[in-house]
């Protein structure tokens, strides 16, 4: 083989191996840079669920403390009721008003946990 074709091979060699250097230390780059996106991801997602957590803590706290408080008024005003036999209308009226507003109550906080729980399922 002519020395001059050899050369040139190699020279076209030389120039596909440059060639698939910077390929790959562009792939390198794109992987490094693929990574940190990851990585904020990852971080952003943890951030996320962290926030979540504590709004949910928050919420269900907020929550529980209606609810038992609701259902104590209840007991405790439909025990009145019971227990109580000598009860006037107006007393009977005024404890069934109180009933119907923590039931109210009582519902309300049940329809707050579940449009919170609605909301985050979206997101």
């Amino acid at each position: 083989m002519d020395q001059n074709v050899l050369l040139a091979k190699l020279k076209i060699a030389e120039q596909q191996l440059i060639f698939y250097q910077e390929e790959l230390e562009g792939c390198a780059r794109r992987l490094k840079i693929a990574t940190i996106n990851l990585k904020i991801r990852e971080t952003e997602e943890k951030v996320n669920k962290q926030e979540f957590n504590s709004n949910l803590d928050q919420m269900m706290f907020s929550v529980s403390h209606k609810l038992r408080k609701s259902v104590a008024n209840i007991l405790g005003l439909s025990e009145m009721l019971n227990e109580d036999l000598n009860l006037g209308n107006n007393e009977v009226r005024e404890i069934l008003l109180l009933i119907i507003q923590s039931a109210e109550s009582l519902n309300f906080s049940t329809k707050e946990l579940s449009d919170f729980i609605c909301l985050n399922k979206r997101n």
